[in-house]
């Protein structure tokens, strides 16, 4: 591609108002005069994009935030206006050039072998990846792997049909290449941040590539220029296994229980192990979630033995405590939670507020298909038959 002369460049900051869907605003402005952008909260931002578009080239450079990346980004700064103090979150927003402008050249670069292909560029290797289309709709998969020679590049298989590579603690840095196919354009993105597991743990080049793109996609620039709506994101498989917490570092509680079988005859009374998940959010709800065990502080009715087992109950004991504790935290902190937890935030001060919140927890009346409060503790002992 020959080098051209006529481009612009946008900013935006992806961040939350008054729901909780984060949303991309521009702030081209405010990054072109090096002016400071005001945010309600420092909690509200969530990721920035810079956008350079050129005749042959559209790049895209997505930053995702953790809670501790946006204290340090975010200034708190007291200002006194009219006698009164006024508090200000300011983000001081830069144009990445140099980061724009390498991928730029990666695209003209690219661009010869790039066919309708998707090339992803992670920590040097480059992978092929095949995008089927269904409308918006797009699913990834590997198709190869794509190594610089003198004479250009070559292309050749891939034995690992998912191409895993271990999660780094500083977060995941990924290129990926594509021809829009709705304007002449060569899409470029980088995307820096963390995905939905945690550092240490195993992901695969095509989850990892359709996470980023979905990440993306609510950019309006992108989303026309792609022609998708949404990337599949495949099934996650058993990941590496991650360091073991120690007591300490967890939240460990007892939820009491009356357990009913389906015919409303006592089952069991007593208590339930319960953990929070500090590495997991719920993937539907995005809230967070409980695990319940039988434990060993739960007493069986006799009559029952056999016919009835505490897995019958565990769902329902599951989000029902899960409830109890989403009421006592309330909506915003528990999304604030699930924020830490999503990006490995999840530290000493989450735990301290997640045992206050598990900490004297009512009873639950339950069969294996719904569960009540109970204010009332169970007694110990054997129910009656």
């Amino acid at each position: 591609m020959p080098a051209t002369t006529r481009s612009k460049e946008e900013f935006y900051i992806r961040r939350l108002f008054d729901d909780d869907v984060p949303v991309f605003v521009e702030a081209t402005r405010y990054a072109r005069l090096e002016q400071p952008y005001t945010l309600s909260a420092k909690k509200s931002l969530k990721a920035t994009c810079a956008v350079r578009t050129d005749d042959e080239v559209v790049a895209f450079s997505l930053r995702g935030y953790t809670a501790k990346q946006v204290e340090k980004e975010v200034e708190h700064v007291e200002a006194v206006v009219g006698g009164k103090t006024a508090m200000h979150n300011l983000l001081r927003p830069r144009m990445p050039r140099k980061t724009l402008h390498d991928l730029t050249e990666a695209a003209r670069d690219l661009a010869p072998v790039l066919g309708d292909d998707v090339i992803v560029d992670l920590d040097g290797d480059l992978y092929v990846l095949t995008l089927a289309r269904a409308g918006a709709q797009g699913e990834l998969a590997l198709a190869g792997k794509l190594t610089r020679g003198d004479g250009g590049y070559t292309r050749t298989a891939v034995a690992d049909a998912g191409a895993e590579f271990q999660l780094p603690v500083t977060g995941v840095r990924l290129r990926l290449f594509m021809r829009s196919p709705i304007r002449e354009r060569v899409l470029a993105y980088g995307f820096s941040g963390y995905l939905t597991r945690r550092p240490g743990e195993t992901e695969t080049v095509i989850r990892a590539a359709a996470l980023a793109l979905n990440n993306l996609l609510g950019l309006a620039t992108f989303r026309m220029l792609s022609g998708l709506q949404r990337v599949e994101v495949p099934a996650r498989q058993a990941g590496a296994p991650v360091r073991q917490r120690a007591p300490e570092e967890r939240v460990l509680f007892e939820v009491p229980v009356l357990l009913f079988t389906d015919d409303e005859i006592p089952a069991a009374r007593g208590f339930a192990a319960a953990e929070i998940d500090l590495d997991h959010i719920d993937p539907e709800s995005g809230g967070l979630r409980v695990h319940i065990d039988e434990g060993d502080r739960l007493e069986w009715n006799p009559a029952v033995a056999g016919t009835v087992s505490f897995d019958a109950f565990r769902q329902v004991l599951a989000d029902t405590t899960a409830a109890m504790v989403h009421s006592v935290l309330g909506e915003e902190a528990v999304r604030d939670v699930a924020y830490d937890i999503m990006l490995s935030d999840a530290g000493d001060e989450v735990v301290t507020r997640l045992r206050a919140a598990t900490t004297g927890l009512p009873g639950l009346a339950a069969t294996p298909r719904q569960a009540e409060v109970r204010q009332a503790v169970p007694a110990t002992g054997t129910p009656a038959a």
